[in-house]
């Protein structure tokens, strides 16, 4: 068994190649890198394979049998790099799906974003049946729509193209290098920063979840698309809960939503797209994940024990 894992020293990726490590030993892991020896990968059992993902590259590395999961990506909170979203969410994406679709691979999943969903109303959200870009606020959205409405549309017309969607919600957990929005704003708490924040909140799934799903869906002979989420959990209650689990006395201040926008010029991961995600319905439904391979989210708050364990234990080992 051989997987070919691009954006491996991601967060999820690099939570994937573990998971795999741990429940299949045996299984030879691609991981396709930009520099060598990178440290998100520290500890884990894999190939590195250091290059660009130019079209060419990609072909040279991947197999008729492999198990293919494209991660690779670009986040963009401040809403300010539409060509390099363009560029890597949506080009690339296009092209390593069309490799994996002409050499036939075993599986190949490509893992999205549920902020590439278009939603109206405040009710259950569903995989969707169709993307709209062009409703989507935000290049780091529209790039993700554009790029899950192409996978979706090679589905859809080669019944023999064994191909999945993962679509998780806001990830956080361990293994959390860059680190992740939430990874941060938990640090930064850690290291007696202020609780400062806005109204609202968003859908939080853990990682080595979503690495579960991407292994179980690969192993299976499960099809199309699937929503990964987590609890809903507001601003407040994030701090909350970390003062709860590491005993702090401290009081977050939620601002309202106009002096967040007030803000947006002076902190860099806010912008009227964040701002406006964070107050958004966040109802989103793993129910057919579960049915099909029943996927069981666990709790926030053991995702947050867990973080911030991770976390505290990796500043320990930088500092020495």
């Amino acid at each position: 068994m051989r997987y070919v894992i691009t954006g491996g020293t991601g967060h999820i990726g690099n939570n994937l190649i573990r998971y795999i490590n741990k429940v299949q030993p045996e299984a030879e892991i691609i991981a396709i890198v930009r520099k060598e020896n990178p440290k998100e990968l520290a500890g884990a059992n894999c190939t590195q394979v250091v290059g660009n993902l130019t079209k060419e590259f990609v072909e040279n590395n991947i197999q008729k049998d492999d198990i293919v999961v494209h991660l690779a990506g670009f986040i963009d909170l401040g809403n300010k790099q539409k060509e390099m979203c363009h560029k890597v969410n949506y080009l690339l994406t296009k092209e390593v799906t069309d490799i994996c679709l002409e050499k036939g691979v075993r599986k190949y999943i490509y893992v999205g974003s549920v902020d590439g969903i278009y939603r109206e109303g405040d009710g259950e959200i569903g995989e969707p049946e169709e993307y709209f870009p062009e409703k989507i606020e935000g290049y780091y959205g529209q790039s993700k729509a554009m790029a899950s409405g192409y996978v979706l549309e090679k589905i859809k017309g080669n019944p023999e193209f064994d191909c999945a969607i993962i679509l998780p919600t806001a990830v956080m957990g361990v293994h959390d290098y860059k680190p992740s929005a939430v990874g941060k704003i938990i640090a930064d708490v850690l290291a007696g920063g202020a609780e400062f924040g806005i109204k609202g909140g968003y859908n939080f799934v853990d990682v080595e979840d979503v690495a579960k799903a991407i292994y179980d869906v690969a192993n299976s002979s499960c099809k199309g698309q699937y929503i990964i989420s987590g609890h809903n959990v507001s601003v407040k209650e994030l701090y909350g809960a970390i003062n709860e689990y590491k005993g702090l006395k401290k009081k977050p201040i939620i601002f309202p939503t106009w002096v967040a926008h007030l803000a947006c010029p002076f902190v860099k991961v806010l912008s009227k797209i964040t701002i406006k995600a964070l107050g958004e319905p966040h109802n989103y439904s793993s129910a057919r994940a579960a049915q099909d391979f029943g996927y069981n989210p666990r709790e926030f708050k053991e995702t947050l024990k867990n973080t911030i364990d991770w976390i505290e234990e990796n500043s320990k080992k930088q500092k020495k």
